[in-house]
């Protein structure tokens, strides 16, 4: 008798079998509402993934341009050109040996000699897939000037379906591509419209414009102030595609337009900003700085900043590139692998990638005093009569704080003071003032906090707090030796000093406009406070303009202007070498109205000079005698002045000789002529001034031949004493600089021949005068 289940057995049986099943059902139920329902967005992306493809269309990001509507940057359609190697290798290569297997068993099958012809012709015309694949290889090395290991590296057949080959191609390179396809019918490779930023000007306010990442964002200056605005609205085109990822013609298309990017117009003028850096690279060229130079112009009033450049620079069409030759020459000797390359070329991009003007701190020196002196004005603790003792230092404290000349200035109204850059003197100043309104203008000045310039990066000040502030830190403090600010910190301060004693926020845009023109966003002058009242300012404008006339030798002094200025010199106090020093120099014009202020500063001057007054002041000399007349500010000279003035030579080729003779004569000029013509068919120089009695050369023969001579050295010469050199040269000497009527003035650098350059006889020699004893740091 064999054991049969129970009734009991099987009851328990069922139970268990249809709970495993209710278990496996609600299983089942929660998985389909959770698929369906909580997570149904998830699995409807991926289902689209899948059968939906997505290509961004780029869109065009903005224009930026200068006051005068000059292109500073602007994006351009380039191409990127990529592989589907799914595409390339199924449908195209792969077929061409089945092709070639197909036409020969039909010429085996044939029996019609003519058909047999034809299908040889088609197989001597039809590539082996081994011979197509080497043929696309060595045609895209070639035209995409690449090593042809990558190209096949990048087209092998790995079943991969976007493989880029090189970025922003221009479009007669793609088209040649698409041509080359079109011809072997083939495709699989691509070239997708894409943008690439274009900065036409070049290194031309480079710190200030900025450049792109690698993606196309701004990440440097304007290009990362305002990505937002400049960046516009990326397009998409989707489509459907096929179970293997290719796409299906018209079944699903659906395209979302681009917003193209908003424009700037900016406050910059690229003339200015022009002249600007090419004063300040040639006092790099001369003075050598070890820690870069940089300089800003801009209206005094509304806070529009004309210019803002750093020396050096970078090109951002080629960010990557190192601007330092020195430091270049370093990595080309080092190991690309190592950690120091990298660390290396991370810091020399750093540097030359940051705008200087707003993102590092320096002792302002002696052009702080013109803070010191205006608040202490303001507040009544001084006046204008009082007077103050040099003695060539004054003891504060345990510390004796000498003044920066050996020569005692005796007893010194403000004025006086100012113009003489007493150190002692200001800290009297100081002392009267007191340590608590000292502290109450510095932060009126808005000397501790940001500026609020529209560029990204700018940092804050390092200040002396008032709870700290002894009796020392207020001396130092008074003359610029103890607070360390930013270039555009200093010159916003000096603004107000000088404008009626507003604090204006500096702007470098001016207005934002949408791709039809329309303005989308306009900047008017923020005024943030009134630090001072306008008869103070008047007073220092007054005080200001007494400096460079003072002593125009060493200030920014230029024949027929009122311009109102101060030179500051100032130890770099928290370097290990206390023989570094920074040159700056502020200078404005008008000096009764003001529409034009420019801070300059050179960073530890290495070339011997590095006083603000040898070193700083030329180069406002030199560029507020190009740009004064360009902003429609035109000099106005005494008789004393108009008998000093050079003559400006007329272009007189293509006169006669006896007109040309008789016009350059009747200036005041020699004549030599050169050749048995009767028209002057070259002359030499022109388009210059140059002193009385100069010599201009007349050649009057086409096939003239060009005397040449050797410039001499020149440098700590007087005004007469280089003049006479240079005549007996044969050359002419066009004097600049404020020290250029001085006596005693001496020659400071060439500006357009150095010595033992070789130029026609006539040229006219450029030369810059300071005062040969310098007045004032």
């Amino acid at each position: 008798m064999t054991d049969r289940p129970t009734t009991l057995m099987k009851k328990r049986l069922n139970l268990w079998v249809n709970l495993l099943l209710i278990i496996i059902a609600v299983y089942i139920s929660v998985s389909i509402f959770r698929i369906s329902v909580t997570e149904s967005d998830k699995w409807r992306e991926l289902a689209e993934s899948q059968q939906v493809r997505s290509t961004v269309v780029p869109a065009s990001r903005g224009t930026i341009f200068d006051s005068t509507n000059q292109v500073l940057a602007q994006s351009a359609t380039m191409y990127n050109v990529y592989c589907d190697q799914v595409m390339l290798w199924k449908d195209y290569i792969s077929q061409k040996d089945e092709i070639i297997e197909n036409y020969k068993g039909l010429i085996k099958k044939s029996k019609s000699a003519k058909k047999i012809k034809e299908y040889n012709e088609v197989l001597e015309k039809t590539k082996t897939s081994e011979q197509c694949f080497q043929d696309l290889v060595a045609f895209l090395a070639q035209t995409l000037e690449m090593d042809s290991g990558d190209i096949k590296e990048k087209i092998a057949d790995e079943q991969c379906q976007y493989v880029v080959l090189k970025r922003e191609i221009e479009k007669s390179v793609a088209e040649k591509i698409e041509k080359y396809l079109s011809d072997e019918e083939l495709d699989g490779i691509r070239c997708d419209p894409t943008t690439r930023r274009i900065y036409p000007q070049n290194e031309l306010a480079s710190n200030v414009i900025g450049h792109l990442d690698y993606d196309g964002n701004g990440i440097y200056g304007l290009e990362a102030y305002y990505d937002d605005y400049l960046a516009g609205v990326d397009g998409r085109v989707v489509t459907a595609t096929a179970r293997d990822g290719t796409e299906i013609p018209y079944r699903y298309k659906q395209s979302y337009e681009s917003q193209d990017g908003n424009s700037l117009h900016l406050n910059i003028d690229v003339n200015i900003q022009y002249h600007l850096e090419t004063a300040l690279q040639k006092a790099v060229d001369m003075h050598k700085p070890t820690e870069r130079a940089c300089g800003i112009i801009m209206n005094p009033k509304t806070g529009q900043v004309y210019a803002m450049a750093t020396n050096y620079s970078y090109n951002p069409n080629s960010p990557a590139e190192i601007t330092d030759k020195d430091i270049s020459a370093q990595l080309a000797k080092m190991d690309e692998e190592s950690k120091e390359y990298a660390e290396k070329r991370l810091n020399a991009w750093s540097v030359q990638w940051k705008n200087k003007a707003i993102s590092e701190l320096y002792f302002p020196g002696s052009v702080f005093k013109v803070i010191t002196g205006s608040s202490a004005l303001e507040e009544k603790a001084i006046s204008l009569q009082d007077t103050f003792s040099c003695n060539t230092f004054i003891q504060v404290a345990d510390y004796k704080i000498h003044c920066w000349s050996t020569n005692d200035h005796g007893s010194q109204n403000l004025a006086l003071s100012m113009l003489n850059s007493c150190n002692p003197a200001f800290v009297q100043i100081g002392q009267r003032l007191g340590a608590e309104k000292f502290s109450e203008y510095f932060k009126a000045y808005g000397l501790t906090e940001k500026t609020g310039i529209d560029l990204p990066s700018e940092v804050s000040s390092i200040y002396m707090p008032l709870s700290r502030m002894g009796s020392v830190e207020l001396a130092s403090s008074s003359f610029g030796q103890t607070n360390k600010v930013t270039p555009i910190q200093m010159i916003t301060a000096y603004s107000a000093v000088i404008n009626g004693g507003y604090l204006i926020t500096p702007q470098i845009v001016d207005k934002i406009t949408d791709s039809n023109g329309n303005v989308v966003k306009d900047f008017d002058t923020q005024v943030k406070r009134q630090v001072i009242s306008e008869e103070t300012s008047k007073e220092m404008r007054e005080i200001l303009e007494g400096v460079v006339s003072g002593q125009p030798g060493s200030n920014c002094y230029i024949k027929g202007y009122r311009i109102g200025g101060k030179s500051g010199t100032s130890q770099k106090l928290d370097t290990d070498n206390s023989e570094t020093y920074v040159s700056s120099y502020c200078a404005f014009a008008p000096a009764d109205d003001p529409e034009v202020i420019m801070l300059v500063m050179v960073d530890h001057p290495t070339g011997g000079d590095f006083y603000g007054s040898i070193v700083a002041a030329p180069i406002c000399v030199e560029v507020f005698s190009d740009v004064l007349p360009y902003l429609g500010l035109f000099p106005e000279y005494t008789e004393e002045e108009l008998e000093k003035l050079q003559i400006a030579i007329p272009n007189v080729e293509l006169d006669s000789v006896s007109n040309a003779t008789k016009t350059l004569e009747g200036l005041g000029l020699n004549v030599k002529v050169v050749g048995d013509g009767d028209s002057v068919v070259k002359q030499m120089p022109t388009s210059i001034s140059v002193e009385r009695g100069s010599s201009v050369v007349l050649y009057t023969d086409e096939s003239y031949n060009t005397n040449t001579v050797t410039v001499p050295n020149i440098q700590g010469l007087t005004r007469e004493q280089a003049k006479q050199i240079l005549e007996s040269y044969g050359l002419n000497l066009s004097v600049i600089g404020a020290g250029a009527d001085e006596n005693g003035a001496i020659a400071s650098y060439d500006q357009n021949y150095a010595e033992g350059a070789i130029v026609p006889e006539g040229t006219a020699i450029t030369v810059t005068f300071v005062e040969g004893s310098v007045g004032s740091q």
